[in-house]
């Protein structure tokens, strides 16, 4: 398990697809069953926020933030893959990231959808916990 752990990590740091994952790591079909795993049971935001609260309390500050700031960004994409949209105000064809980051700059939250998808009336599928 640490293997696939660490492959994770390297693939988190190095941006590669799961198929290049380097010979030293579990095969990358294991690798990325064990990520998807965890993503969908809820692990890894577990353990964000246990990191997160915990970096707070080191701070001097309460484990649970009062305050917020959202951003969003528009980001350009390739035709391959993924959901994609246009937002008409940058005119760029791709993706659309909203963060919630609390007064120390620690994400709360990340949101990724088509730059179509978000309008005032409308929002993405999952925003706020």
């Amino acid at each position: 398990m640490r293997a696939a752990v660490n492959g994770i990590l390297y693939w988190l740091r190095s941006g590669c697809s799961w198929r290049m994952l380097p010979k030293d790591y579990p095969p990358w079909q294991t690798v990325y069953e064990y990520f998807r795993q965890w993503r969908k049971d809820g692990p890894l935001t577990r353990m964000h926020d246990a990191l997160r609260r915990q970096v707070r309390m080191e701070a001097g500050r309460d484990p649970e933030a009062s305050a917020g700031c959202i951003d969003s960004q528009s980001v350009k994409t390739t035709e391959v893959s993924g959901e994609r949209g246009y937002d008409a105000g940058k005119k760029i064809k791709g993706r659309k990231r909203h963060l919630l980051v609390d007064t120390m700059g620690l994400v709360m939250l990340a949101v990724v959808h088509g730059a179509l998808k978000w309008t005032p009336l409308s929002r993405p599928k999952k925003c706020f916990p």
